[in-house]
């Protein structure tokens, strides 16, 4: 069947629709068949803000793709903080993200399927039409469709679902980061029998971080806010002390649970007070502060650094691209096998459909949200609400 003729079958000679062009994408059989302008859903944004003030749902035109790149039919991308903050403009986000004329599309990772091969693409990565895959990193991944280079995809094994895929790769490789960067502070003399404090423990980072280091022999003190976040953290992933921070006395818990050890290093994203209460817990001269992150939304206090000689050290996650090829594919592997695990490490909190977006953003924001927000990109345009 002639591409054009599928596509009129499907879309009944009624102006095409980008689910439908993809469906036709993957029935085509004819080489160097040229593919009718459409137009797909894009979030955009045209000025820096409060997201559920400047986001907005647009048409906008197919990408062209590069012949050492991929076309991915999304199914879901997730909403992460980090995400929010470069819509604000935050501080936290780093250099303010650029807004070309026609918007920007936030978003560096999802998942989906693959509707188009580029000429240059390597066989042996083995993409094809029709293949399930993830993605990261990518710009632009709010939308129905995304162009990103083959080296960024990563085929989907019918075990991992897409709302797991669309999440696993951005949180386990910030873990992982964060991970080696609290390793290489600690002093060298300390670096068995370590006890660690994590902040925000209950985030999505936060328990992929709490189960790699307790695999690695990690004694780990974990922080949430409240004692719903505690109660919900530990019947999910129980082993690893959960103290919550609202509660009266909570230091005195974190230093009994740290049973005369010394705690040289301290992973945290939430910031604010908590970092300074944090501090008063750590190793004079030889602790350690990895942040990644502002959770809690407030100045950060850091009075207690200089007279107690403490460090506070930020990592980023454009580092990752730095990594040698052989690391990058671990972490992948990793990703993967964590992936597998029960779904306290994965869990979905909703889905929403584009049009909802600034029904997902407040969600994102929720207090003691489990899991992560997706954006459901799998539905018809027509049927989208």
């Amino acid at each position: 069947m002639q591409f054009t003729d599928h596509v009129r079958r499907l879309a009944g000679r009624e102006p095409i629709t980008f689910r439908a062009f993809v469906e036709a994408r993957r029935a085509d059989l004819t080489p160097g068949a040229k593919p009718p302008e459409i137009h797909m859903r894009r979030i955009v944004h045209h000025e820096l803000g409060e997201p559920a003030r400047v986001l907005r749902v647009e048409d906008g035109p197919s990408t062209s793709l590069g012949q050492d790149q991929v076309r991915v039919c999304l199914t879901y991308a997730p909403i992460h903080p980090g995400d929010l903050l470069g819509i604000m403009g935050s501080p936290a986000f780093g250099t303010p993200p650029t807004i070309a004329s026609g918007g920007r599309v936030p978003g560096f990772e999802g998942a989906g399927v693959v509707s188009e091969v580029g000429a240059k693409v390597d066989p042996a990565l083995g993409l094809k039409q029709g293949l399930r895959v993830a993605f990261f990193p990518a710009s632009g991944a709010w939308s129905d469709e995304v162009v990103v280079p083959a080296s960024a995809v990563v085929p989907l094994p019918d075990s991992i679902p897409d709302e797991v895929g669309a999440q696993m790769l951005i949180n386990t490789v910030t873990a992982l980061i964060v991970i080696r960067a609290a390793h290489d502070s600690l002093p060298p003399d300390a670096r068995t029998g370590v006890v660690a404090l994590l902040t925000g423990a209950g985030s999505a980072v936060g328990r992929l971080i709490g189960k790699v280091l307790t695999e690695r022999g990690v004694k780990v003190i974990r922080l949430v806010r409240s004692e719903v976040s505690a109660a919900r953290l530990t019947s999910v992933l129980p082993g690893s002390p959960v103290f919550a921070t609202e509660v009266a006395g909570w230091k005195d818990r974190v230093r009994g649970a740290a049973a005369g050890a010394q705690i040289h290093v301290a992973i945290d994203s939430v910031g604010g007070r908590l970092l300074g209460d944090v501090a008063d817990l750590l190793a004079e001269r030889t602790g350690t502060v990895i942040n990644f992150g502002s959770l809690g939304g407030e100045t950060s206090d850091i009075r207690l650094f200089p007279p107690r000689s403490l460090t506070l050290k930020g990592v980023v996650l454009g580092s990752w691209m730095q990594q040698p090829p052989e690391q990058r594919k671990a972490d992948i592997a990793l990703a993967q096998r964590l992936a597998h695990e029960p779904g306290a490490l994965f869990e979905v909190a909703e889905r929403y459909s584009p049009s909802r977006i600034t029904h997902a953003v407040a969600h994102v924001g929720l207090a003691g949200r489990p899991g992560v927000v997706l954006i459901d990109f799998s539905k018809d345009q027509e049927a989208g609400s």
